[in-house]
């Protein structure tokens, strides 16, 4: 991370929250993983997805939208491919922050989340990256198969709103 990125990322109310997450994620892991960088995002996206299986597509935006991927949209269906467009500020901000910046971690994670959803196995890959726009397009490549990895979590990962509370939640309202 140059200073210029660090700057304009400083300075931004919603980009400044994510500083030490760019500064691992577009710095860091590049420099340690070397060539092998984007392949190990993907099966690292993957992993995640195991262990925070969701139950729907909605699940699988609204994910994206908490943890700050991004804004995650499904654009279409048709026959074995989903296609998907990955934007928002972040995404927009670490395309044009970063030469060559990583989305594989959620590609691996689309991959895999769809492969739970549809119990059909599941591959992912970016198919354009366009800076001026700010947006990552990105498709699944459904399998008719059966997925048989045997690694997935044993319960869904509930997604919660914003505005949902829990009703066993006792804690005095002031």
């Amino acid at each position: 991370m140059n200073n210029d990125v660090y700057k304009n990322f400083v300075n931004d109310s919603t980009m400044k929250n994510l500083l030490g997450q760019e500064l691992i994620r577009d710095t860091l892991l590049p420099e340690i993983l070397g060539k092998e960088a984007h392949e190990i995002s993907y099966w690292a996206g993957k992993h995640l997805a195991r262990n925070h299986r969701l139950a729907t597509y909605e699940d699988l935006e609204t994910f994206f939208q908490q943890f700050q991927f991004g804004t995650l949209t499904l654009l279409k269906r048709a026959g074995n491919q989903i296609h998907w467009q990955l934007s928002g500020k972040i995404v927009a901000e670490r395309l044009t922050a970063f030469d060559d910046p990583d989305f594989y971690l959620e590609s691996g994670f689309i991959a895999q989340s769809c492969q739970y959803i549809l119990n059909q196995q599941a591959e992912a890959e970016i198919e354009k990256e366009n800076i001026n726009k700010g947006f990552v397009l990105l498709t699944t490549y459904l399998s008719p198969d059966k997925p048989n990895d045997g690694q997935e979590a044993s319960s869904i990962f509930e997604i919660v709103e914003p505005d949902q509370t829990d009703p066993n939640d006792d804690t005095p309202k002031n």
